[in-house]
């Protein structure tokens, strides 16, 4: 079987998925699109082009967050938000994904609160069971950037409705350079940090930093080029893809783009995705995604 068809038939885990930066070109115009019917204002003053950031792109990554006020426009209303979460999971798992943890901040507009934003993806994620096999969960992030009663409001939100998984944490880390910081995190024990990309002292970070990953085996949700590093170093990760949408990719072409890069066998890419099993914050459906990943690897003998 050749490696794009490969990737794309693999049972795959998405750990690391933000629902705003994971809408697809098609996805925007079927909201432009809705929009436009009603009536609505289009706000965004900008087309596909100025959202997605390519190969080769030269726009840095303050750039890269600022498309982001582009999907904001667009899943504005309670309507738009269930269209974008239910396109975006049936996209996912149209990619061969078994499972994911789409993950959003909670935000308030002029037609929802932040605990109606919540709700509507909880609850498109719930119907989405009515027609997708995947396993679909939600992670409530909190920006860093936004003002304190903000943040405390959204985690209070997410103990509300994270009855069972109160304890759970991911953490963004090292995706920029700032050891202190680092430091800091890992220290916290998170579950699983997300990027990890400045720890290795290589990449920006220290022998302190990478010293106390390689301790604390903590779970990396990866998407840059210090793999091997991770990899080498038996340190649990995953890989994921942040924003399909702005960086025009999918998580089977992360995995060929992984295996080209780093010279993997079909196999250890299976196992890379087994391995992601045991990392899924929801417990209870371990057994079933580790059964499919491995039924897979059975079928094709690796």
């Amino acid at each position: 079987m050749d490696l794009k068809k490969y990737c794309r038939e693999l049972p795959k885990i998405e750990l690391h998925a933000h629902l705003n930066g994971s809408l697809s070109q098609t996805t925007m115009l079927h909201l432009k699109r809705y929009h436009a019917d009603r009536g609505f204002e289009d706000k965004t003053n900008a087309f596909f082009d100025e959202f997605q950031i390519g190969s080769g792109d030269t726009r840095n990554i303050t750039d890269c967050f600022q498309v982001f006020s582009i999907a904001h426009s667009l899943t504005s209303t309670p309507e738009t938000l269930a269209m974008a979460t239910m396109l975006t999971l049936q996209e996912f798992q149209d990619d061969g994904c078994c499972y994911i943890e789409l993950r959003s901040t909670p935000r308030e507009t002029e037609s929802m609160s932040k605990r109606q934003y919540l709700e509507t993806i909880i609850q498109t994620i719930q119907k989405s069971s009515l027609n997708l096999t995947m396993v679909s969960k939600l992670i409530v992030s909190i920006n860093r950037s936004c003002p304190i009663h903000d943040a405390e409001e959204i985690a209070n939100l997410a103990i509300e409705f994270s009855k069972m998984y109160p304890d759970v944490v991911t953490l963004h880390c090292g995706e920029v350079c700032n050891p202190e910081e680092v430091l800091q995190m890992l220290k916290y024990k998170p579950d699983r940090i997300g990027h990890g990309v400045c720890i290795h002292p290589q990449y920006g970070g220290t022998d302190e930093t990478w010293s106390l990953l390689c301790q604390m085996k903590i779970p990396v949700d990866y998407d840059s080029h210090h793999f091997r590093e991770l990899y080498d170093a038996e340190i649990p990760l995953i890989i994921c893809t942040d924003d399909k949408g702005v960086f025009a990719t999918s998580l089977s072409q992360e995995y060929r783009l992984c295996a080209e890069t780093f010279n993997l066998t079909q196999s250890q890419l299976a196992r890379l995705s087994l391995n992601a099993c045991q990392f899924m914050f929801a417990e209870e459906k371990r057994k079933l995604l580790n059964d499919a990943v491995l039924n897979f690897i059975n079928k094709n003998e690796l």
